[in-house]
Formats: C-alpha cells, sequence, structure tokens
C-alpha cells in the first residue's frame, strides 16, 4: 500500500469540471463583458441580459460562475436546465436557493408570486446554463417581466431562434461567444491545474502537450483525460504517469465525448446516425430512404439537409461531393 507521497492524486477536484479557480485563463474578456453587463444590480439596477454560446468545454459554465462568485454572490443563483427542465422545477430551484420555503406541490402561479415578492427585496440575477434543454420558454417571459437578470448558455448558436416575439423582445439579450481553446491554452490550462491536483513530477509535459492535442479545444475533455491517466497509474501501482495511461484515458473519453454530442441529437438526427454507424458511408439519397422507412413521420428534403449539415457541424458525420452526387461517412 502507498504511502502518501508515492501517491499521483494529491487533490482530485481541480481535474473535474465542477471545480472553480481562483483564475480563469484565457477568458479575460468573456469576464469583463459578462460582469460588465451585469454590474447594474449591485445599484439594484437594471442589467444587461447575457447569452454566453460556445461548444462544450468552452468554458462558458467556469466562467459564468466565477463571475457571479466574485461579485454577485448574494443575489445570483445557477441552475442547470438539463437537471431542471419545466417552469415549474426552475422556480422551485431559483426559490429554495435564496431559502424561501417551498414544498414543491405548489401550483406554478404560487411559485411566480413567491419570486414576485422576493423580487420587491432584491434584484436577483438567475444563471440558466443549457437553456435550450428548457421543455418551454414560459420561464423565460416570467423572469424577464419580472425584471430578474438573466444569464443564459447553450452550446447552440441558433438555441433561441425559435423564441416566441414577446419573449425575445423582453430578453434584449447581449451575445458573448467562447470560441475553442487552443491545443496551446489548454496545456497552459492543464499546467495550472495539475500544480493543485498532483505530486510534482509525476506527469512529463510531453504528455500533457499530448492530452491537450486529443481534446480537440474542450477543456473538460482534457481535464478528464489527465484525471483518469493519473487514477490509472495510480491502479498500477505506478508513480509517475505514462503514455500508456494517456492513450488509454484519451480512448475512454473519446467515448464519453460521444455519448455527451449524441444526447443533445433530436430524434430524427438520432436516426441518421445510428443508420450510418452500421453503413459506415452513404450516398445522401440512399440515406434519406433507409431513414423515411424507419420514421413514422420523417423530415422534407429541407429539413432533411439541414439535419444532416449539423451532424457534419457537430463532427458527427463527414460529407463529401455535393447535391445528388453527395455522400456521409460516420466519423465515429
Amino acid at each position: 500500500m502507498k504511502n502518501n507521497d508515492e501517491t499521483i492524486i494529491f487533490n482530485e477536484l481541480p481535474l473535474t469540471e465542477v471545480f472553480i479557480p481562483t483564475r480563469l485563463l484565457f477568458r479575460e474578456g468573456q469576464i469583463q463583458e459578462l460582469a460588465r453587463c451585469l454590474k447594474p444590480a449591485l445599484k439594484n439596477k437594471s442589467i444587461q441580459n447575457v447569452f454566453l454560446v460556445g461548444e462544450s468545454g468552452t468554458g462558458k459554465t467556469t466562467t459564468g460562475k466565477w463571475v457571479l462568485e466574485s461579485y454577485f454572490k448574494d443575489i445570483s443563483v445557477y441552475v442547470n436546465c438539463w437537471k431542471y427542465r419545466s417552469t415549474h422545477e426552475v422556480l422551485k430551484e431559483i426559490l429554495l436557493s435564496f431559502h424561501i420555503p417551498v414544498h414543491g406541490r405548489e401550483p406554478t402561479g404560487e411559485l411566480i408570486k413567491k419570486l414576485e415578492k422576493l423580487i420587491q427585496k432584491r434584484r436577483i440575477i438567475v444563471f440558466l446554463d443549457e437553456v435550450d434543454q428548457l421543455k418551454d420558454f414560459d420561464i423565460l417571459y416570467i423572469l424577464a417581466r419580472n425584471n430578474c437578470g438573466l444569464v443564459l448558455a447553450s452550446t447552440r448558436f441558433q438555441a433561441l431562434i425559435t423564441l416566441p416575439t414577446r419573449i425575445k423582445n423582453s430578453l434584449a439579450l447581449t451575445e458573448i461567444e467562447f470560441p475553442k481553446y487552443t491545443w496551446k491554452e489548454l496545456f497552459e490550462i492543464l499546467k495550472d491545474r495539475i500544480r493543485f491536483s498532483l505530486r510534482p513530477n509525476s506527469i512529463k509535459n510531453e504528455l500533457i502537450k499530448i492530452a491537450s492535442v486529443a481534446a480537440e479545444g474542450d477543456a473538460r475533455i482534457a481535464l478528464e483525460i489527465v484525471r483518469k491517466a493519473a487514477k490509472k497509474a495510480e491502479g498500477k501501482g505506478l508513480t509517475k504517469i505514462t503514455i500508456h495511461e494517456i492513450r488509454e484515458a484519451v480512448k475512454e473519453t473519446r467515448k464519453m465525448r460521444l455519448n455527451l454530442v449524441t444526447s443533445r441529437l433530436n430524434e430524427h438526427q438520432k436516426i441518421i446516425f445510428e443508420i450510418l454507424q452500421a453503413r459506415k458511408e452513404m450516398d445522401s439519397g440512399q440515406l434519406y430512404l433507409e431513414y423515411s422507412c424507419k420514421m413514422e413521420k420523417p423530415l422534407g428534403q429541407r429539413a432533411y439537409r439541414k439535419n444532416m449539415e449539423k451532424l457534419v457541424k457537430l463532427g458527427l458525420v463527414e460529407a463529401k461531393g455535393f447535391g445528388r452526387w453527395r455522400r456521409y461517412k460516420i466519423l465515429w
């Protein structure tokens, strides 16, 4: 059994996505812009509602939480819309966060009244992460109508495009974009986190670089590669991480990324992806015919092409050729 001097990990938390670091690297511009939009709340004035948008692992959640924790801790609440998807669930979570008694069986109207009473005492900021996962968008109108400050986040630029006009007008969102990290940025982020989590000299810079490149701009994946590799090395009784553990971790996190991405596909996209997984490569017309046979109410050709563009953009599928000669190839 190892003693503490021989273990690789002395604090696993900095290698997880829930960890909020004391400083955020390569997101200074986003931090400044978000803080600028929200700071009027400190003087009990209306803020500019904000939409944080960028692919998974680009720092939206961490940046949003960091800013709220740093400047607005007593007047803000974070809600993950993967977990709380209905208007009733979101209202309940907001009220409970501000220590307002809720038993959960109240009608939505009663929760709205409790919210209105809360707003009379203080201006609040609500961070709705993964906002496109909401079952309906009534909660956005309710919060905006009651002059709550809103920070919304999504991986999709078009997440709110179908909002009713009355809700869009009430939100007046300022968009803050989060580009993918470069591998060099991920390398610095990993080195910074590793200082607080792994024993000195337990991983070489060359291996950190491999993890940074393999993550393809996703900080969550980069952190998970290092965390898994460290756990695997410890499990083997090693005192240092080797290329073998990094390779194993890269393979496992690749599956994790695939599961995350496919979990967000709509019903039509999932069927198309499953067909391509089985067939590997197909021309567009043949793929559409097979998809149509599997769906009770298949999409028309135009909507089908838009869904294929989405699969290509997500990096799940590769497109070759144009028009009627277009072919699609699975990349996973």
